[in-house]
């Protein structure tokens, strides 16, 4: 059975009309009629009633269209699978990070991804967690990478990488040296936080709920809207602050941060991958998805 006379019955069926069906299809009337007219043959019943100028599919044509366009989703499935599999992907992948993976682990990764997949145009967009999965149910993105979870129903998270967040203070900052600290000390020393919905603060607040401590606690001296200006408020003496340990690296290593034990904290966090639950994949997101998880097992 030939599957484009199966695409020009399956438009002869949705728009009820062989002239319309043609223009659709880039094909004369009399070619529809003919492509029609042979299913008919190879089938052995008629598919369309024809009262007029009004065309009615019978029980027949109705049976066909339910198979018809199976098939033809299962040709366009198969042709992307080898589509993915030759590495022949072209278009734009719109990828959305919070403040972490989209500063310090999605930049290496889409550079990867591009070394694969050359005709892709990868674009990034970095927010805190709570924009990232809100971009993602409101389809502005297909697929994101945040630091914590926000439970709902419609969204998926799956496991990334592991990251651990350290308390970090300026380098010589009187604290160090009274290290480690207990979790009092952190309520009686300036604090420096990121910003309500961030994945640091969103892990901390988690972690400090199993004793019983809250961020009213602490002596929050200013919240900031990215790692960067976190980082900078400490390194200026503002105060300490609870950083990834992936985004101090750097600073760490020259001197330019200290990181500071607390007795009893140890906060450990996952990266996720986050996309829709019913929502079908493109099959460039669906080609980085593979990639990231792919690249996660090895």
């Amino acid at each position: 059975m030939d599957i484009r006379k199966l695409e020009v019955f399956c438009k002869v069926y949705e728009l009820r009309s062989f002239s319309r069906a043609g223009d659709e299809t880039y094909l004369s009337q009399p070619t529809v009629s003919g492509h029609i007219k042979s299913l008919e043959d190879h089938l052995g019943c008629r598919l369309f009633d024809r009262l007029g100028k009004e065309v009615v599919p019978t029980r027949a044509g109705d049976i066909l269209y339910e198979h018809a366009v199976k098939i033809i989703q299962l040709r366009e499935e198969t042709e992307r699978a080898i589509s993915l599999f030759q590495g022949k992907l072209k278009g734009k992948l719109l990828v959305g990070g919070s403040t972490i993976p989209g500063d310090y682990i999605l930049p290496a990764l889409l550079g990867e991804f591009r070394e694969t997949y050359p005709d892709v145009v990868t674009s990034l967009k970095v927010g805190d967690t709570k924009q990232i999965v809100d971009m993602v149910l409101d389809a502005e993105i297909e697929v994101g990478m945040v630091g914590a979870r926000l439970e709902h129903p419609s969204v998926i998270y799956h496991v990334f990488q592991e990251d651990e967040l350290i308390l970090a203070a300026a380098y010589g900052n009187t604290f160090s040296q009274r290290a480690p600290l207990s979790l009092g000390d952190l309520t009686t020393i300036p604090f420096v936080l990121r910003e309500y919905g961030s994945g640091t603060r969103i892990t901390l607040e988690q972690a400090l709920r199993e004793f019983s401590f809250g961020l009213k606690n602490f002596n929050v001296v200013a919240e900031m809207g990215s790692t960067q200006a976190v980082k900078e408020a400490v390194r200026a003496g503002m105060g300490l602050s609870i950083l990834s340990r992936r985004a101090v690296e750097d600073e760490i290593r020259f001197n330019l941060l200290v990181e500071i034990p607390v007795k009893g904290l140890a906060l450990k966090r996952h990266f996720y991958l986050v996309t829709h639950r019913s929502r079908t994949m493109s099959p460039i997101c669906q080609a980085f998805w593979n990639f990231c998880t792919e690249k996660n097992t090895r």
